[in-house]
């Protein structure tokens, strides 16, 4: 097989959205994000790609903590929005019923498998 080179632009299709949550100025807050992956399996981590400029890296900066929502076909709206508009702007827990588990900083969405 040929190689190719891969480009600025270039992505691994499909790449499934979450919702990544922190707690960020002692409030839950949800960005959309694609660009997710397991790091290892024992322990679990998993690693997301987020943009220094986001309002979600601020409150994973500050905890060292953060979430990861897998939402269904019913939470497209909801999760359509939290990638459209800034936690710097608008209170996105909102959106979800939310709680947290053993991570303190790590809110959760509770329609999220």
């Amino acid at each position: 097989m040929d190689k190719i080179q891969i480009d600025k632009g270039d992505f691994s299709y499909p790449m499934p959205v979450v919702l990544v949550g922190a707690t960020v100025s002692g409030r839950p807050n949800f960005m959309a994000a694609a660009w997710v992956t397991w790091v290892n399996d024992d322990p679990a981590l998993m690693g997301v790609c987020i943009d220094a400029s986001h309002h979600t890296h601020v409150g994973i900066e500050a905890h060292g903590q953060f979430s990861v929502n897998l939402p269904g076909s019913d939470l497209v709206a909801a999760t359509d929005y939290c990638g459209l508009v800034s936690g710097n702007n608008v209170d996105k827990s909102q959106c979800f019923e939310i709680f947290t588990g053993e991570l303190e900083f790590a809110p959760m969405i509770k329609a999220c498998p």
